[in-house]
């Protein structure tokens, strides 16, 4: 009811303006139509902007809330996780297994100093989409490697395109990884900067729907501004391991 409401009103409001047309045309010799005609349209201005600014308000309101619940939704999942780290600690630690204890250690040192590095690439969005990417895919797990100091924005390519194309490349894997039957899919993506160009290595391992044609959907995505290479993995790794290496060519 709410958007007949407001679709109505949007409409009704420059329709109206028909009523003082009329009127001059009918009393065109009459200087009063063409007053209220200019009244009316300056009327039927402010109203539509008022209008305008308060949907404005209302898609802002909206978008806030949804970003704030799904930094809600990311703090929960990464609080979860880090809990299950503490736990596996403590165990060990109460079994006096402190070897075992320093590997949970190491591990979670890792995974921080990672999500530092993700959350210093330069492009808020592509490090926003890595850091939740577990609170809104349930079907892979996706396992960022950035080189050291690397950022983005400081690279001479259009920061926006480049952040669009890693996601699209991203959700290729995501959109097609099915629930395996046994482990789980995990898509290891590896990032670095050399020789005038961004290589960006993606080594995926699980379950995928209508494989053979990923290669032709990534290529699709990178529409010109980059290159792929399909590696091969050995047999005894996974049989259903591929690696893909794409290279983005920069100016020097």
């Amino acid at each position: 009811m709410m958007f007949r409401r407001i679709t109505l009103w949007e409409w009704a409001a420059p329709i109206s303006l028909a009523l003082p047309v009329a009127a001059v045309w009918i009393w065109h010799r009459s200087w009063w139509t063409l007053i209220v005609f200019v009244i009316w349209t300056f009327a039927v201005i402010l109203f539509m902007s008022a209008w305008q600014r308060r949907k404005h308000r209302e898609r802002c309101g909206r978008l806030s809330e949804l970003s704030q619940l799904s930094t809600l939704r990311t703090l929960s999942h990464h609080r979860h996780d880090w809990m299950n780290e503490l736990q596996i600690l403590y165990g060990y630690l109460r079994l006096n297994k402190f070897d075992k204890a320093v590997d949970v250690v190491d591990r979670i040192r890792m995974r921080m100093e990672q999500d530092s590095k993700i959350s210093q690439l330069g492009i808020p969005e592509l490090a926003v989409f890595l850091l939740s990417f577990r609170t809104v895919c349930d079907t892979m797990r996706l396992e960022a490697d950035i080189q050291d100091g690397l950022q983005l924005d400081k690279l001479p390519i259009d920061a926006t395109r480049l952040c669009g194309k890693i996601i699209g490349l991203i959700n290729v894997f995501r959109f097609r990884a099915t629930l395996p039957l046994h482990g789980e899919n995990v898509l290891k993506l590896f990032l670095s900067y050399g020789d005038s160009h961004l290589k960006i290595v993606m080594d995926y391992d699980g379950e995928l729907a209508a494989a053979d044609s990923v290669i032709e959907e990534l290529k699709q995505i990178l529409d010109g501004i980059g290159h792929l290479d399909q590696g091969i993995e050995p047999a005894e790794h996974s049989q259903q391991a591929r690696t893909m290496v794409i290279h983005f060519p920069l100016p020097a």
